[in-house]
């Protein structure tokens, strides 16, 4: 019982996050959320596998237990999907969400606009398997005491009962009531996150479009941007092959076309032509999707199928306006002499 309370105190301070309007806060609840969502998993996890371990023959050898329930969430939950206790669409759901709360912890302040319908939507999946994942096995230590702020969850305890029932359903409806009706829906979220994307990934192309000399051929920039991209992976692997530093290689280079020639001799472009209206119209689409569950799945699909372009147009960009300011500081300096 100890490990219920533990999950619904951070499921009900999870949604007093969700009802302010504020990345932080969202921040915050998803941070929870996906804690209780890996303590519930990780429960089932056990007692699936203390189960086989019952069986005459084990179907899970040792070094496979032990991956299931280390460290990595991943091995947890294509565990459960391959027991038929997630569905394909969930287990991708909670893998991408447990990476966006990775991102929050580890790397720093990302999506904004789309966090707090992320929290909600793993919110209410996190309370669907609080009762479909609950195996019933939890015990009640004497020493146990329930806060008053979590009786409306376990109502025998404000009875002052010794052993309290506990009733997951109860649990997770009381919980999901608390969800604010102005939360956002995902779908339009993702959706309208996504088109902002390739409107800002198209805008940083057409910033640079016409090169260095303001004369190139669009076409071209577009061509050699990925051209440069490509020579950029194999050179850095070539480095680290060689066990030297991983240098950057300057966009469109001249020094390096010929270096380029020989190691890409049958090159052809990823993309020849600009993808951004059909990348417009997936984003869009995005919106039309009936649940948050293939919502998200379509909005992973569209980021992995714009990765590889936004990586080049960065690259390109941030060298063309480096090489910009460059100028500007030389020219400067010049008329301060």
């Amino acid at each position: 019982m100890r490990f219920a309370t533990l999950i619904v105190e951070q499921l009900d301070r999870a949604v007093t996050e969700i009802a302010v309007d504020h990345p932080l806060n969202a921040r915050i609840a998803l941070i929870l959320i996906d804690n209780a969502a890996e303590l519930i998993i990780h429960r089932r996890c056990e007692h699936l596998v203390r189960a086989d371990q019952r069986r005459g023959a084990p179907t899970l050898s040792a070094a496979k237990r032990r991956s299931i329930l280390g460290h990595y969430f991943a091995e947890k939950i294509k565990f459960l999907e391959k027991a038929s206790a997630l569905s394909a669409e969930e287990r991708h759901f909670i893998g991408e969400l447990h990476n966006h709360r990775n991102t929050l912890y580890h790397v720093g302040l990302e999506n904004d606009d789309i966090i707090r319908a992320l929290a909600t939507a793993y919110f209410q999946l996190t309370c669907d398997l609080l009762v479909r994942l609950d195996n019933r096995t939890l015990g009640w230590p004497k020493n146990l005491v329930i806060a008053a702020s979590l009786h409306q969850y376990f109502p025998e305890a404000a009875k002052g009962l010794r052993f309290p029932g506990f009733d997951t359903g109860h649990v997770a409806k009381e919980l999901i009531d608390r969800v604010p009706t102005d939360a956002p829906a995902l779908p339009a979220a993702l959706s309208q996150h996504s088109m902002a994307a390739v409107d800002r990934l198209e805008a940083m192309f057409e910033s640079i479009k016409l090169g260095l000399d303001r004369k190139n051929d669009p076409d071209d920039t577009f061509r050699q941007l990925q051209h440069d991209m490509d020579f950029q992976v194999i050179v850095r692997e070539r480095m680290r092959q060689a066990n030297r530093e991983d240098d950057f290689v300057p966009f469109g280079h001249p020094a390096l076309r010929e270096l380029a020639a020989k190691l890409m001799p049958d090159w052809k472009p990823r993309y020849r032509s600009r993808p951004f209206a059909k990348w417009r119209t997936k984003a869009k689409a995005i919106a039309s999707c009936a649940d948050a569950l293939s919502a998200v799945r379509k909005f992973t699909d569209l980021r992995g199928e714009m990765s590889y372009l936004t990586e080049a147009v960065d690259d390109a960009h941030e060298t063309f306006w480096g090489w910009v300011q460059q100028q500007e500081d030389a020219a400067q300096d010049a008329r301060g002499r």
